[in-house]
């Protein structure tokens, strides 16, 4: 079985290196050129967990180096990328082959089947963490589970020969039969956790221990459950309010739409809260702390990007255009 991973950040360097640690055939696609050529150059290091390795692989920017070569894509792509990420699946994968989106956030199905047709589409969800400390360098930050399922609820003789490779790259796998519900469960976690990270820089653990933190995502819990029940979602926990906010305060890993806000890129927001606005409008549903906390992502990633402007932004020679226009 040979691999394709597209997106080869911190995620997708811990699977793509966790596969080549277990005897597979693995090559990275990604967009980001300084980052591929750092590995070109460098290797890609792992770290993190008791890992502390630097591989030497196969990994380009361009999607023809691999054409038609893989039997598997695993999908780590920025979710801001999705559309244009599944046309490279398309290129590099056999005839016979398939992709599993890894990825966060909903809409990632709908988006990779658009392109491949729903019957080459795997669903996933991953419960490790993982940073990307610098060029070349994934730091694997916390174990978990890795869920797949088919759209369709069967266990295949594929889903089986993906579940033997987790397996073997201890990656721990488990096989569920409503990858959707899973799906929609992380996405719980991610939208109650991640945004409010990304706003106030606090790691995980540190939001219980703030009153006004704590509040702002019970109140952001109870606006997206009334969505899930309202759409009929089975979510995998009774409770899913107090398990995000347990599974919160355990958690002292920088989520990642806090490392893309320090590094100033784009977040993941629109397939996040900004996904749950949208289904909540669809329902007639009122969600003001999600759209609040949309919004001041929004805001936190133009700021952060100004930062990292070349030539840095004059302030004020901008207030003096400003006055004068009055």
């Amino acid at each position: 079985m040979r691999f394709c991973v597209i997106g080869a950040g911190a995620m997708g360097g811990v699977y793509g290196l966790s596969l080549i640690e277990a005897g597979y055939k693995v090559n990275f696609l990604d967009v980001n050129r300084d980052h591929v050529n750092a590995v070109k150059k460098n290797g890609f290091r792992l770290s993190g967990i008791g890992k502390k390795k630097v591989y030497k692989i196969n990994i380009s920017d361009n999607e023809n180096d691999f054409k038609n070569s893989a039997d598997v894509v695993l999908f780590h792509a920025h979710t801001t990328g999705t559309k244009s990420a599944a046309l490279s699946a398309a290129s590099v994968l056999k005839p016979d082959g398939y992709a599993i989106t890894l990825q966060n956030g909903i809409g990632n199905i709908e988006s990779l089947s658009e392109v491949l047709g729903a019957k080459r589409v795997v669903g996933g969800i991953s419960y490790h963490s993982a940073a990307l400390e610098d060029l070349g360098h994934v730091n694997h930050t916390n174990g978990g589970s890795t869920f797949i399922g088919e759209l369709d609820g069967s266990i295949s003789p594929r889903l089986k020969s993906l579940e033997n490779a987790f397996q073997n790259a201890l990656l721990s796998p488990q096989i569920t039969n409503d990858i959707l519900g899973v799906i929609w469960g992380k996405f719980i976690v991610n939208c109650g956790i991640n945004p409010l990270c990304a706003v106030t820089g606090l790691r995980s653990g540190e939001i219980s221990q703030n009153t006004a933190a704590d509040e702002m995502q019970t109140k952001i819990l109870e606006e997206i459950m009334a969505v899930v029940k309202a759409k009929g979602i089975k979510a995998p926990k009774k409770d899913m309010i107090t398990y995000v906010k347990d599974l919160s305060s355990s958690r002292y890993n920088k989520p990642s739409m806090l490392q893309h806000i320090e590094a100033g890129r784009l977040t993941e927001i629109d397939s996040l809260n900004g996904a749950l606005v949208s289904e909540a409008k669809a329902l007639n549903i009122s969600v003001p702390f999600n759209q609040a906390l949309v919004n001041m992502v929004k805001a936190r990633e133009f700021a952060v990007q100004q930062l990292f402007k070349q030539p840095k932004v004059d302030y004020e020679q901008l207030e003096r255009l400003a006055l004068q226009g009055k």
